[in-house]
């Protein structure tokens, strides 16, 4: 019947339902009108009833499985995985590893090297990466991930292959 930025109103006839963003779907919905179209047809389940105030609560998430559920043991800490960039921020970039699971690439976990880098002028929204699962957090719905962790530590194999005492020969850059 309606769409706003909290939600969307259902309308069944004799009374109105207030679907909110949160309970369209368990990936993150940034607008109402991104997923739902005025005078859409839509299926969707009552989550809660207030007969004092006749308000309606609806849910349309609720029909689907929530992918949050098995988040561990689909990507375990450590699986590295493909994703594609969604969102680029001051702070890191957000990969979606599948539908409905985005994760946070924090800048400090973008390079071995540069941790001050603009995440934009490393990647690209719609960017295909292969991306390291860092931690998750199941119950608020969290993923960390890393960039740098598909490659192999570069300080590790310096301290691997040299030790305090060895001569190196180098060429000064600027950089």
């Amino acid at each position: 019947k309606n769409l706003t930025d909290y939600g969307a109103f259902i309308d069944f006839g004799s009374f109105d339902g207030l679907l909110h963003l949160t309970d369209i779907s368990w990936c993150r919905v940034r607008h109402t009108s991104d997923v739902l179209k005025v005078g859409q047809p839509i299926t969707v389940q009552v989550i809660k009833y207030d007969p004092e105030t006749k308000k309606v609560s609806l849910g349309m998430k609720q029909l689907q499985e929530n992918p949050w559920e098995t988040i561990n043991t689909k990507y375990p800490v450590g699986k590295i995985t493909k994703g594609k960039v969604t969102t680029i921020a001051q702070y890191g970039v957000f990969v979606e590893i599948e539908n409905g699971i985005e994760g946070l690439v924090h800048i400090s976990e973008m390079s071995w090297f540069k941790n001050n880098l603009s995440p934009s002028k490393i990647l690209s929204v719609g960017r295909d990466i292969d991306v390291m699962v860092l931690d998750i957090d199941s119950e608020h719905h969290r993923i960390s991930l890393g960039i740098k962790q598909t490659t192999p530590n570069p300080w590790k194999e310096f301290a691997e292959s040299h030790k305090v005492g060895d001569l190196l020969e180098g060429v000064i850059k600027n950089i």
